[in-house]
């Protein structure tokens, strides 16, 4: 995935998962957009996802 536009700009999805990166940003964004905030998930399904967000994240070009 790339990290960058051709103009040198974040990628939108970049961006936005900055953006929803902690827990209190998530809560703000999903009031400002009007959405539902989901109930917390349970710890298994938790950690899984962070698990494939690392291996996003540590994924080289």
């Amino acid at each position: 995935m790339a990290k960058r536009d051709e103009a040198g700009h974040k990628t939108l999805a970049d961006a936005v998962r900055e953006l929803i990166g902690t827990e209190d940003n998530r809560r703000n964004v999903h009031k400002l957009l009007g959405l539902e905030v989901e109930p917390e998930l349970p710890p298994t399904l938790a950690s899984l996802l962070e698990a494939i967000g690392k291996a996003g994240r540590d994924e080289t070009p």
